[in-house]
């Protein structure tokens, strides 16, 4: 079975062109912002965001070694202060905005995203889109907090008005390791082809 956090990111391909405008609201150790700046190309541009320095520090040395630092701007804040470190010309230009909540795995699992500020980054983020771009949640669910926020996002993504649309993906783990659950929002119905 491909894992979900493969199933997201083909999905992502769907939004991301040349030139495209990309947010990572969680870079941790940029996994997904290297994915996004390659698929952006040279023309486009990716904003990543993480609170700790050892994430910022994690994901600029990853994108170094790839080549692909110039295409992202690295941000050490909150996610829930999205806009608040963008030009003014982002808003209603992105193209896809990607969250993976939980904790950084290599640093202080302590330090985790909090239902109170990813519900404010969400709603901030579907500002920021574009009419045809997505948002994409990854929500890990083996820690502590984590289900808490987990029906926080559920609960919200429930209630978006029309012409949102969500689609829900839950990867089946064991009771003592949850796995991830993973929602993809868009003013359009997408299905992505793996699953």
């Amino acid at each position: 079975m491909t894992p979900l956090t493969e199933i997201a990111q083909q999905a992502w391909l769907s939004y991301l062109r040349p030139g495209a405008w990309a947010i990572d609201a969680t870079a941790g150790n940029g996994l997904d912002t290297e994915f996004l700046a390659r698929a952006v190309s040279e023309t486009g541009r990716v904003f990543a965001y993480d609170i700790q320095d050892a994430a910022i520090k994690s994901t600029a040395g990853r994108l170094d070694k790839a080549g692909l630092l110039s295409r992202v701007t690295l941000i050490k804040a909150d996610h829930a202060e999205l806009s608040g470190h963008l030009p003014c010309s982002s808003h209603s230009r992105i193209d896809l905005i990607c969250f993976n909540l939980g904790y950084l795995p290599s640093g202080d699992h302590s330090v985790t995203t909090r239902p109170l500020t990813t519900l404010r980054a969400i709603k901030e983020s579907l500002k920021l889109l574009k009419p045809s771009g997505a948002l994409s949640i990854m929500a890990y669910r083996g820690h502590a907090g984590a289900m808490e926020e987990t029906e926080a996002v559920e609960h919200f993504v429930a209630t978006l008005p029309q012409p949102w649309t969500c689609r829900q993906f839950v990867e089946t783990g064991s009771k003592e390791r949850p796995g991830p659950v993973w929602w993809l929002i868009a003013q359009e119905e997408f299905t992505p082809r793996s699953v």
